[in-house]
Formats: C-alpha cells, structure tokens, sequence
C-alpha cells in the first residue's frame, strides 16, 4: 500500500506551531533561569551578611570600613577594600560575584582608575565584585594620604537593623571618583535589586519598591548630619532612593549606568542611592577631614 507524505502546507503548519511553542516557551525557560541566579545571588548576600557580623562580634560591634590606606605583607602603602577583610571570614571570593553579573566589576582596575588614589593600587586579594556597600554604613578613611573619612558604624547606632542595608547589587563607575553618588544600585534581577541588611537577612526588591525600606515616617531625617552639614536626603525624605525622572526609563545595563548623571546633590543625582543609616544623620557617605 502507498503512504501518502505530509504536503507542503502541513509541513508549512507543523512549522509554525513549533515556533509559536518556542515563542512563548523560550521566555519561560529564560525567567525560570534567572529566578535560579536570583536564588543563588540572595544566598551570596545571606552569606556575605554572615561574614559582616561575624566581623562585628570580632571587632567590638563595630562595622569594617568600605575602604582604607593600608599596606600588604611588603609594607607598600595598598587601598584594602571590605570585600578584603571579609574574605577571611568567607574563604571563597567567588561569593562577591552575582550569578546574573559575570565576571561583575574589575575592583582593581576601578581603584587604579579613580581620580586622587593612583598611588594606591587595590590590595588584590580578589578582583571580581557584583555587590556593592553601603557607603554611609561602613565607612572609609584615606587618612592621611587623602584627607577625608567616615566614621565607621556602631551596631549599637543602628536605629533600625532590619531595615539597614548593608550591601546590594550594584554598579561601580569606572574613571570616578570612589565617591557614594558613583556607587550605584543596579536591576539585574528582574527589574529588581538583592539586599542584604544588618540584622543579616537578604531579600529581593522591585526597583521602585526600595523606597518603601525606611520610608521618611518611620525615620525622620535628622536636619543636621554628624559633621554639622545638612543632610543629604533623596527626594521625599527617603533614606534609600531610586531616583525616577520623566523619559529615562529603567537603566540596568553597565553603558546605562557609566553614562547617567550623578552628582552629590541636586536634580541629577545621586543615581540609585542605597547608602546611609535610616533614623540618624548618616544618609550618604558623609566625608570629615582627618
């Protein structure tokens, strides 16, 4: 008996049911891919908040610094960053890096690259960052090579830990000053952020759903920070903020954030600002003289 083969229009409708199936299918498996690399990046944080009050049981309830002038085995004056003096406490860098965020921001080449510290190449114990700190929390102190720092953190300060972050994923500008307006949060994870808080949790956020973690009736803002100066405070008295102005639309991409504005202050920045102590004069990276 002859069997009769498929005609050009049945092959022709096979072939579009298949497409249509990848059509929908493929953007499933694409969504079902990243909600495994967000889960992966939330327990990166959970582990990297960890690390942080194991730090602070060690260190006398006080927070490490986000960065200071040190000095490697050699006694060559090096930056040391603190995602360095976590590492101990963490023993596999590869932790610092989110999944969605490969290879994630070349520290060393970012520190060589900013204005005023050339001279002070990056300790160098990783290279490899996806997650950035929080500026007004840690604190720095280039003293005396550079004359500014912030005082670092008592836990005892913290009004509020559950709603304190800690770090986030984020995005550091290259050729800038390593200044909090430059240390930018980023929407890798579904047009939304991992945070890790002080209490030491990790959770998920929407990007507009960050200024809802220590909103301005809960935390008043201080009119005065600790150095005397007034507070730097985003729009709506918000102590985190993802800054929403008309035809920009959400930037996630690292040409996107290289190239936004962000200032101090002002209409044009600072750009995706998570940095600062809700219920206290901190709300950025307030700098003191040495």
């Amino acid at each position: 008996m002859h069997r009769k083969g498929f005609t050009l229009i049945e092959l022709l409708v096979v072939i579009a049911i298949i497409a249509i199936l990848a059509a929908i299918l493929f953007p499933v498996f694409a969504q079902a891919r990243e909600s495994a690399r967000q889960t992966q990046c939330t327990n990166n944080q959970k582990q990297i908040a960890l690390a942080v009050l194991q730090y602070v049981q060690d260190y006398d309830e006080t927070f490490p610094m986000s960065a200071y002038i040190g000095a490697d085995a050699q006694g060559n004056a090096r930056l040391v960053a603190v995602y360095d003096v976590l590492a101990p406490y963490i023993k596999n860098t590869d932790i610092f890096v989110c999944p969605s965020y490969r290879p994630g921001i070349d520290w060393p080449q970012r520190v060589a690259n900013a204005p005023g510290l050339s001279a002070f190449p990056a300790l160098a114990t990783f290279r490899y960052v996806g997650y950035i700190p929080n500026l007004g929390l840690f604190g720095e102190n280039f003293c005396p090579r550079v004359q500014k720092r912030t005082p670092v953190t008592k836990m005892a300060a913290l009004v509020a830990p559950v709603n304190t972050i800690m770090l986030f994923d984020g995005y550091l500008k290259d050729r800038a000053p390593l200044e909090f307006y430059n240390f930018l949060a980023m929407a890798r994870h579904k047009e939304g952020v991992v945070i890790n808080f002080a209490d030491g949790h990790a959770k998920w956020y929407r990007w507009n759903g960050i200024k809802n973690i220590a909103p301005n009736t809960e935390f008043p803002t201080p009119a005065t920070a600790y150095n005397g100066q007034p507070t730097r405070v985003g729009a709506g008295g918000f102590y985190y903020n993802w800054r929403e102005l008309p035809n920009e639309g959400l930037l996630t991409t690292e040409a996107q954030l290289q190239a936004v504005s962000s200032t101090p202050s002002g209409p044009n920045g600072p750009y995706n600002d998570l940095h600062g102590v809700p219920g206290t004069g901190i709300t950025d990276s307030e700098d003191v003289g040495c």
